[in-house]
């Protein structure tokens, strides 16, 4: 089976393969398992022996879509926004049986979007043509539109360039456009929207970088862009460190972070950020009390420290207090385990290595 995509939530993992199917483990139901006589239906196993009621706690990967292809996922805080080969874009549910996850259609948004993103409590959908599209809780500005209802089903995003990458933390969303520059909308009480105020915003923002942007990221409260150069550019919360070795706690404009290393991928947490080098290696810097950094202690460190257990990885995604990673070998995940995030019994309660995920 080849992997795809990656993507980590707040207690899930969940990947796709070039064949279309998508497997999900961690805060996942799963139903109809065969369950000795008299057990009602509704209980569910986080191991084919082992029954638990209502325990999302599943370190085996789950099938979530057996039959019906999926191109593009993205694990939020409550679903799993998926995009069928068909077209549709759904949201499923952490809840799965022999027939998958259960699942709904988004009404009212055009098929077959490139990408899918999500905040804690909003939906987001970029097209080809460059267009976005927004639904869910209005709250702090994070649909990027002014609405006066609190929650508003899906709408394009007006005051937009033409969109290649979008970028999603827990309220705020950062976008990148064809032309390399940065737009930013959303919550922004520690600065994460790189606009130099602490003010929320409705309406896009165009970020000012010195250079052209390449890639962004965004963890729960900061933000990052890389530029043409290579070079690491944060902004946001740095309580933990984990915008990078600054003094600040919070920086309202961008500003550079030295990393040591050219920086071919990265994404961020609660916290905590993960990038991987050009030549594969990890690295992960900020706060470390679940072992998000995959160091010995859980101490945090505003430099960043490398995760010597992995190399040649391809793929990196960061959930809120874990990390999922893709290398020629398989799938591995450290961090927050109390769901069975990281592919351990949650009797695990910290993952401090890397521990590779059975698919078996």
């Amino acid at each position: 089976m080849k992997i795809v995509q990656i993507s980590a939530g707040r207690d899930r993992s969940v990947v796709l393969a070039s064949d279309g199917s998508a497997y999900g483990w961690g805060g996942i139901k799963r139903l109809g398992a065969t369950l000795p006589p008299g057990y009602p239906g509704e209980l569910c196993t986080s191991s084919p022996t082992e029954i638990g009621h209502n325990r999302y706690a599943q370190p085996v990967p789950q099938a979530l879509n057996p039959g019906i292809p999926f191109v593009a996922m993205a694990d939020g805080y409550v679903d799993t926004l998926v995009v069928q080969r068909a077209g549709a874009v759904l949201s499923c549910r952490p809840v799965v049986s022999e027939l998958g996850a259960a699942h709904a259609e988004i009404a009212g948004l055009p098929p077959a979007p490139l990408q899918v993103a999500v905040t804690e409590s909003g939906g987001f959908a970029l097209y080809a043509d460059g267009a976005v599209w927004s639904w869910g809780l209005s709250a702090n500005g994070q649909l990027g539109r002014p609405t006066t209802a609190r929650v508003d089903g899906p709408a394009r995003i007006p005051a937009l360039a033409s969109i290649a990458m979008l970028a999603t933390g827990h309220g705020h969303v950062l976008a990148l456009d064809t032309r390399g520059q940065v737009w930013s909308w959303g919550a922004n009480a520690a600065g994460q929207l790189g606009t130099g105020g602490l003010t929320e915003s409705a309406v896009p923002t165009k970020l000012k970088l010195p250079a052209r942007i390449q890639r962004i990221a965004a963890g729960d409260t900061h933000s990052f862009a890389v530029d043409d150069r290579g070079r690491l550019w944060g902004w946001g919360s740095n309580n933990f460190g984990q915008t990078g070795d600054t003094a600040a706690k919070y920086a309202s404009l961008p500003v550079r972070i030295t990393t040591g290393f050219a920086v071919a991928q990265l994404d961020a947490g609660m916290y905590y950020t993960v990038a991987t080098s050009t030549q594969g290696d990890v690295f992960a810097w900020g706060w470390n009390g679940m072992g998000q950094l995959a160091q010995q202690d859980l101490a945090f460190s505003a430099k960043p420290v490398r995760v010597k257990e992995l190399s040649r990885v391809t793929r990196l995604a960061a959930g809120v207090c874990h990390t999922v990673a893709l290398t020629a070998d398989g799938v591995f995940a450290w961090g927050d385990n109390r769901a069975s995030a990281c592919g351990a019994f949650p009797s695990v309660v910290v993952q401090a290595k890397p521990n590779r995920v059975s698919f078996v």
